[in-house]
Order: C-alpha cells, then sequence, then structure tokens
C-alpha cells in the first residue's frame, strides 16, 4: 500500500489491473475477499463498505484474492490460514507489504507454513481519487500464497 506523509498506510488505495491479472491468470479467482464497491476484481466480492465483511464471512469452496487493509492486515492474515486449514477454500493469494514479515502474525499464521515471494521493486498502488497509479509507496511487496501443502503418497 502507499504511505501517507503521517507514515500511515492508506486503506482505499487498489490493486494495479495489470498485478491483478498476472495472478487471476495462475490462479482462477472467485472471489476478492477485501474490495470495496469500487474495487472489486472478481465477479463476486465482500465489501468493507457494505454488510458482506469478508472477516466475517465463509470462504467456502471459493479461490481467494485478497489486498487487505492496511490498518488490520493481522486479522485478515488469520483469516485466510483459518479459511485453508479448516479446508473452506483451496487457495488464498494475499498482497502485503513487506513490512508485515516483522509482525507476530507474519510469524504465527505464515513463517514456515505458507509459499511466498518477495517482489523486487515497488509496485505503484491505485490512488482511488484519481485511479491512477501512485508512485512512492515506501516498502516492498510480498505475495503469500496460503495453500495446504500436497503430500505425495507412495
Amino acid at each position: 500500500m502507499i504511505m501517507n506523509p503521517k507514515g500511515k498506510g492508506q486503506d482505499s488505495f487498489q490493486t494495479p489491473d495489470f498485478f491483478y491479472k498476472q495472478l487471476d491468470n495462475i490462479f482462477n479467482f472467485t472471489l476478492d475477499s477485501a474490495c470495496n464497491t469500487n474495487n472489486c476484481k472478481c465477479r463476486k466480492g465482500f465489501y468493507i463498505d457494505k454488510n458482506k465483511d469478508g472477516l466475517k464471512e465463509s470462504w467456502q469452496n471459493e479461490r481467494v484474492f485478497c489486498n487487505p487493509p492496511f490498518s488490520n492486515k493481522a486479522e485478515w492474515i488469520k483469516k485466510a490460514d483459518f479459511e485453508v486449514q479448516n479446508n473452506n477454500c483451496p487457495v488464498v493469494v494475499m498482497i502485503l507489504p513487506s513490512l508485515c514479515m516483522d509482525t507476530q502474525a507474519w510469524h504465527d499464521y505464515i513463517e514456515n507454513k505458507y509459499h511466498y515471494e518477495i517482489l523486487r521493486g515497488r509496485i505503484s498502488f491505485v490512488d482511488p481519487e484519481t485511479n491512477k497509479p501512485k508512485s512512492g509507496n515506501n516498502c516492498g511487496t510480498v505475495i503469500v500464497y496460503f495453500k495446504k501443502k500436497i503430500k505425495a503418497v507412495a
């Protein structure tokens, strides 16, 4: 997410379409679990600004894309882990700032459990007021793949 001058993340900045499409081509998402009415990336969305709260709704049988609100990342990380570990959904792909890698939620729910990629460079997330990419992202991006490990059968 883009940081504002006071150092706080912006919850409303959106995932660039090109970035989402690269992931969607691989995972064929069915649910955007943390969108608002202006930035849903999938046919189905749980809208943060309406009554359907992605933290409270089941992600049952969905292939989930999640760019969680900057201000509440830990709850979304915990939710993704819960949904995958309880076989509610096969995969959740979450975009997080690399700053998250030093948090308790990262250590409790991601590290040594799921695959993740640290992207090179900085993503310019889309400013909802201008609908244009905003440069100045002051942290890197990590993509976390919440998916149970496949066990080989002999």
